[in-house]
């Protein structure tokens, strides 16, 4: 794992850093054609974190970051989504363009008809039954800092979650968001992954960190759209990590170009994870506020 230290630095700078782009038009007039953002930039990214990201840039600020060395995360750049109730959910869509408005990101986080929208008696196979040894309840800090090592296993990068940070964390997405779901999900028992969701007004709920070892990844995937379906929501979308494509793939969840992710780091070792199920940083990490 990256150490600690370096990630939570990275986790606190990264919407800093995509903030940065925009510095020119909050100058003064006679000085926004200056570089103090570029500047900006740069000295943000010389600094000891051994990563730096941000969700979204736009093409100023991705100018920017590739001048200094950063490059677009494109394995990231994607959300999916999953219809769990299709019959309300395209009710309520087909209600909206009706009338004319926006269905908003909640309802249509992908501007897309998905195939598994026609439901479970026409296409079964988007809808496996969840594993009947596998279970769900809800999760405090100290358990998820207690078996996230076996969730994350050996060579993985990702971040060193300690109690302290996670609280914090926890506290800023509720008092923005929301109230935040944590599910330890467990077979037979024992502890296979967690993960954390925000349920939004208009039905809809975003996935914003789910962990496992891949021989349980499915499982885990299995338990938050049941448990999120057994709630009523409508639609279940995430951003895209590497290590979620299988078990997307298998429920034909649809996919969408949703934003731009930026990456910095020195270390080509990380650099090489990062495009792979290996590595570990999901929305909860970084930008959550931007869904």
């Amino acid at each position: 794992m990256v150490r600690a230290t370096w990630l939570v630095l990275a986790h606190l700078l990264g919407a800093l850093a995509r903030r940065i782009g925009s510095t020119a038009r909050d100058l003064a007039p006679e000085h926004r054609r200056g570089a103090a953002g570029a500047l900006l930039l740069r000295r943000l990214l010389s600094g000891p974190q051994e990563l730096t990201w941000s969700d979204t840039a736009n093409d100023v600020v991705m100018r920017m970051w590739s001048l200094f060395g950063g490059y677009a995360d494109h394995s990231r750049a994607c959300d999916w989504m999953l219809a769990l109730r299709p019959g309300r959910w395209g009710a309520e869509v087909l209600s909206s363009l009706v009338r004319r408005r926006d269905a908003g990101r909640g309802l249509l986080p992908v501007k897309a008809m998905p195939f598994h929208g026609a439901g479970r008696r026409l296409v079964p196979r988007a809808f496996p039954p969840p594993e009947r040894d596998v279970t769900g309840e809800p999760a405090g800090v100290a358990a998820i800092v207690e078996h996230t090592p076996a969730f994350t296993g050996r060579g993985r990068l990702g971040p060193d979650h300690d109690a302290e940070h996670l609280e914090h964390l926890f506290a800023l997405v509720e008092g923005t968001m929301g109230p935040l779901e944590r599910r330890l999900v467990s077979r037979e028992g024992r502890p296979i992954g967690w993960y954390a969701r925000v349920d939004r007004p208009d039905g809809g709920s975003r996935v914003l960190h789910l962990a496992a070892l891949d021989a349980n990844l499915d499982a885990v995937v299995g338990e938050v759209v049941q448990h999120a379906r057994n709630l009523g929501r409508l639609v279940l979308s995430g951003r895209l990590e590497p290590h979620l494509a299988d078990p997307l793939r298998r429920r034909l969840a649809v996919l969408g170009i949703a934003r731009r992710p930026v990456l910095h780091t020195r270390d080509e070792e990380v650099r090489g994870l990062l495009g792979s199920g290996s590595a570990v940083i999901t929305q909860l990490d970084g930008e959550w506020y931007e869904l």
